[in-house]
């Protein structure tokens, strides 16, 4: 999930009865529901290198067992510096129970969408998709935002806070999804509407707006799961008979922001991948692009790109490839079916400089 997700659910959990159970309960948890990010440091190698290290080693279970380990001695380590408030200290077992269960939030909510999570790395470096949550889903920054935002004090901090992450958001969706730009704007106006909104004396009841909101995101979330693999099912019983086609070669996942039309991607029987939707409008509707992406061999691209792009195929999830002829070297152009359905040197895109060998471009797609 986004980053803004992730600080609202350690936000969450700090207002909640779970914030006042010791001192610097409330960095435990936000600073634990990102900590697991801190693999973004590896864009400083390249984006090809951040591509084959994200969401692995610090979002492993090995990792689960470590950082929040860390985190707490950290601020336990920083409180011994300072002097503490009267009536106020750090336990560390309590700080240490919150730090496991801040960090534990960050690989299972990315586990819930289509760029997946490797649970079990360092040891096994095998993806795990939910295709069950949007990355970033405006449905849950309304119902974790909203519930944080109503019983706080409007305060300046707390408003340039609030603008900044909300211009930094619909900068990447304009230049990302701008179909989606609308919607984020209209959702960054109404929690920008419960910061400022004056609520009447709710004592007790505005420290439980917070639960709420988490209680909500999590219905929320457990409703997509079930409604993934309701979808998914009727994906597979719609589609159609083919010998030889890849069962287990199917992504249903949702698109953005209506939990009723569902991304579809699959690889028929001819290793070509095939893409569409299906809409639950419609009374539950598989509707399939004509067009047909040339699926990759990885064995093909590792032999050809391994020492090119390899976090890109260590990551890649569909591969498929175009060739352009371009001089004696010619580039071969692989994309990831999931976020790439035409030529692109962007995001789900790279470049493999190789000269075309003799079983050809076309040999690439037969068989996987």
């Amino acid at each position: 999930m986004d980053p803004l997700t992730h600080t609202l659910v350690g936000a969450s959990l700090a207002s909640t009865r779970l914030g006042r159970t010791t001192r610097l309960a409330t960095p435990a948890l936000v600073i634990g529901a990102n900590l697991p990010d801190v693999d973004v440091l590896s864009y400083l190698r390249g984006a090809d290198a951040a591509l084959g290290f994200r969401r692995g080693w610090t979002h492993g279970v090995p990792a689960l067992v470590v950082l929040p380990a860390l985190l707490a001695a950290a601020l336990w380590l920083w409180s011994r510096r300072r002097p503490e408030p009267e009536g106020s200290r750090v336990s560390g077992v309590r700080l240490t129970a919150l730090s496991y269960l801040a960090v534990l939030t960050h690989p299972a909510l990315d586990w819930l969408n289509t760029y997946g999570t490797r649970w079990w790395m360092p040891f096994r470096d095998a993806w795990s998709y939910g295709d069950s949550v949007f990355i970033m889903d405006p449905w849950l920054w309304l119902a974790l935002g909203g519930c944080w935002l109503l019983p706080r004090r409007p305060t300046r901090r707390l408003a340039i806070a609030l603008a900044t992450v909300t211009g930094l958001l619909l900068l990447v969706v304009a230049i990302r999804a701008p179909d989606y730009l609308v919607v984020v704007a209209v959702v960054a106006a109404l929690l920008g509407a419960a910061l400022i909104a004056r609520l009447p004396p709710l004592g007790r009841a505005a420290r439980a707006l917070p639960a709420l909101g988490l209680a909500l995101a999590a219905g929320y979330i457990a409703g997509m799961i079930w409604l993934q693999g309701l979808t998914e099912e009727r994906v597979r019983a719609a589609l159609p008979a083919e010998p030889g086609r890849a069962a287990d070669e199917l992504m249903v996942a949702p698109q953005p922001v209506d939990p009723r039309r569902w991304d579809v991607v699959y690889l028929d029987g001819e290793s070509r991948y095939r893409f569409g939707s299906f809409d639950w409008r419609r009374g539950g509707e598989l509707s399939l692009s004509s067009a047909r992406l040339t699926a990759a061999r990885r064995a093909w691209l590792e032999a050809r790109g391994g020492e090119q792009i390899p976090g890109f195929l260590r990551w890649v999830r569909f591969p498929w490839i175009e060739a352009a002829p371009a001089g004696p070297r010619e580039p071969i152009h692989v994309m990831d079916a999931r976020y790439a359905r035409r030529r692109t040197t962007g995001f789900g895109g790279a470049i493999i400089e190789a000269p075309r060998g003799e079983d050809g471009i076309e040999a690439v797609g037969a068989g996987r």
